[in-house]
């Protein structure tokens, strides 16, 4: 799994400004447009954003395009083999191990948004017909959204660099068919939990669970599920920091200018923070989620409690779950030049990150 580097505040000094800006212009657009499901208006095109690195890329307006064409195939397909329940859970399955496969084979990105993707409107279209619809023109919508901010915002606030950042995705040292299997296994015994009990208001749970199993090996899962926790404590932090400040004064404008502070300070700490770049954008996207939850259910104590307990049960959950079987069922690998794509391993082994 490729992981972006740690921007650098020479290519980009107004990095944390335009992610500021971002998240104002994503809850404008969500007071403006009230859709049904308005978090991933606001948190969409921030975790779209926040992902790119140096001067302005075509990958801008290629990523809503393309994770919004992979939202509406997979909601389209889980219309078509609905009616099927068994048919819907072996398509689900199926598409599992292949994202997985993928992002092992090659280190490619494309097989998380699969996997995001076929986990959303799986769990949603198993509840209801309406549900999914609801899912599909959310995340649509959010994908929109980001269409027409992102790029006005490079053009706005440009970086510093012209040289446009191009990945290097190395894949799996090995496993690849039988570690994507295992990891197929656990993330569609997840969503028949879903299918079966859980409510899909709970799908935190099941996104949260994707992030440490989409990394080759037990300790990379391991530092992943540890960071994602501890983002989900900073993000749920200054969630409450802001709702508080919002008790106060219901003000709109006093809510743009706190989600703008909060966010750029998570961005001034993605460029020189202790920890890894990724642990302090999953605490932005927690802290404006943890927020839009609020504003459009009224309910902050759950929102936040609940998001906490949420990703931890789903990361350190699976975690632990993919460290058994990979000891039991997989030898040890190990990259020929102890290659590793986490951060949090990088610092560990060598004392600095990657660039």
């Amino acid at each position: 799994m490729y992981v972006p580097p740690r921007p650098r505040r020479e290519d980009d000094p107004w990095f944390a400004l335009r992610l500021g800006l971002c998240v104002v212009a994503s809850f404008a657009a969500m007071a403006w447009l009230n859709p049904a499901l308005g978090t991933m208006v606001a948190v969409l095109p921030f975790g779209l954003l926040a992902g790119q690195r140096k001067a302005f890329s075509f990958r801008i307006i290629a990523a809503p395009i393309m994770f919004g064409l992979v939202i509406w195939v997979m909601a389209a397909l889980v219309a078509v083999v609905r009616p099927t329940p068994a048919l819907l859970m072996l398509v689900m399955l199926l598409l599992f191990f292949v994202a997985f496969y993928l992002t092992r084979r090659t280190g490619s990105g494309v097989g998380m948004l699969i996997l995001v993707a076929a986990m959303m409107m799986s769990i949603a279209g198993m509840k209801t017909p309406a549900l999914l619809n609801v899912f599909r023109d959310g995340l649509l919508l959010g994908c929109g959204v980001a269409l027409v901010i992102n790029p006005l915002l490079y053009l706005v606030v440009p970086s510093a660099t012209r040289e446009v950042h191009v990945d290097a995705p190395r894949p799996a040292a090995g496993h690849h068919g039988a570690g994507s299997l295992i990891r197929a296994l656990v993330v569609f015994g997840l969503c028949f939990w879903f299918y079966a009990v859980l409510p899909p208001s709970d799908i935190i749970l099941a996104i949260s669970a994707i992030f440490p199993l989409i990394f080759p090996t037990r300790q990379e899962a391991f530092a992943e599920a540890v960071e994602r926790s501890l983002a989900t404590f900073y993000g749920a932090g200054a969630a409450v920091a802001v709702l508080m400040v919002m008790t106060v004064s219901g003000s709109f404008a006093l809510l743009l200018c706190l989600v703008f502070v909060v966010t750029f300070l998570f961005g001034e700490r993605m460029i020189n923070g202790p920890r890894s770049a990724s642990v302090y954008q999953f605490a932005t996207s927690v802290a404006i989620g943890v927020v839009a939850t609020v504003l459009t259910s009224g309910s902050p104590s759950t929102a936040v409690i609940g998001r906490i307990v949420l990703t931890l049960l789903g990361s350190l959950g699976a975690a632990l779950l993919i460290a058994l079987l990979d000891r039991v069922f997989l030898a040890p690998i190990q990259d020929p030049d102890d290659h590793s794509p986490h951060p949090a391993i990088q610092r560990w082994k060598w004392g600095k990150e990657l660039m």
